[in-house]
């Protein structure tokens, strides 16, 4: 089971093995506002649920998804549950043991590490009745022509030469967030977020997309008679890095009636006055596009 909040990365390998077992795929909904629809998600977990993979922070809609209660649900009803954590581990506080998570996933480049690395906990107990999804040599503790027998996890996943200096970078920039402290992250992020949608929603024309309570420092939107495209060169002129397009979620833009929109993420290395630009240069391009019109 999936929401509509996901990533590709987050539909298609699910896809891709459904079309080879015959699984099932259902979609927890989401509402107006970018919340995960619970009560229609605990209607849809059953006793053939193997597996339920939501992300813990839609990277479209800033929602935080209340992963607690998805995996109590699902534990009850015996599946399993992976949280994709890619857009949380940066900007809030995880603990996979509280939350219970049969599995957690996030990437080294969205939490200011290098590309190519990232990390996947998983409880102890299931790596130990899983098989390696990859040979090589690092995965075992005894070859011989006739069998093989396996490390024990978590050298029994890790196949080949690992990516050492993509670790080491991860390393890094996990104590450097760490030092900093996540709370202090999430609490600096919340206020700046307050104070973005005051200032971006007072641009004529622009929607704001997703306005659920609980929600991280992704702020999306489109602007009435510009592309986002469009948007997008406009403010990489004035030095604003932001990201149009679909942003690899084209299930959630759509449930918005949406096939592109822009997305400013705040970072704790953002700023109010910053904040400021971005909303004055938002501005010109509407009162630009009121002047062609």
């Amino acid at each position: 089971m999936l929401s509509h909040l996901e990533h590709h990365a987050n539909i298609v390998p699910w896809q891709q093995l459904a079309e080879e077992t015959g699984a099932k795929l259902r979609i927890i909904p989401v509402d107006d506002d970018g919340r995960l629809v619970l009560d229609r998600y605990t209607a849809l977990l059953t006793k053939r649920t193997r597996l339920v993979a939501v992300a813990h922070v839609s990277n479209v809609l800033g929602t935080i998804v209340p992963v607690t209660e998805i995996i109590e649900a699902a534990h009850r009803a015996g599946a399993r549950v992976l949280v994709d954590g890619a857009q949380a581990a940066a900007h809030l506080p995880v603990n996979v043991q509280a939350m219970d998570a049969d599995f957690y996933a996030f990437s080294g480049h969205k939490v200011f590490g290098p590309t190519g690395v990232g990390a996947l906990y998983a409880k102890p107990e299931i790596l130990q009745d899983m098989p390696p999804w990859q040979g090589g040599g690092n995965v075992i503790s005894d070859v011989t022509f006739e069998r093989t027998r396996y490390a024990a996890p978590p050298a029994k996943f890790e196949a080949g030469t690992g990516n050492i200096a993509g670790a080491v970078g991860l390393g890094a920039a996990l104590d450097y967030v760490g030092n900093l402290g996540l709370p202090n992250i999430a609490s600096y992020e919340h206020e700046l977020l307050g104070y973005a949608i005051r200032e971006i929603s007072a641009v004529p024309g622009l929607r704001l997309i997703g306005i659920a309570p609980q929600k991280a420092s992704a702020l999306t939107f489109v602007l009435d008679g510009v592309l986002p495209q469009d948007v997008g060169a406009a403010l990489d002129k004035q030095g604003i890095a932001v990201r149009a397009g679909h942003h690899c979620a084209q299930p959630t833009l759509r449930r918005y009636g949406l096939e592109a929109a822009v997305r400013p993420s705040l970072a704790m290395y953002n700023t109010c006055a910053e904040v400021d630009i971005l909303a004055a240069a938002l501005h010109k391009l509407a009162d630009d596009r009121g002047s062609r019109g």
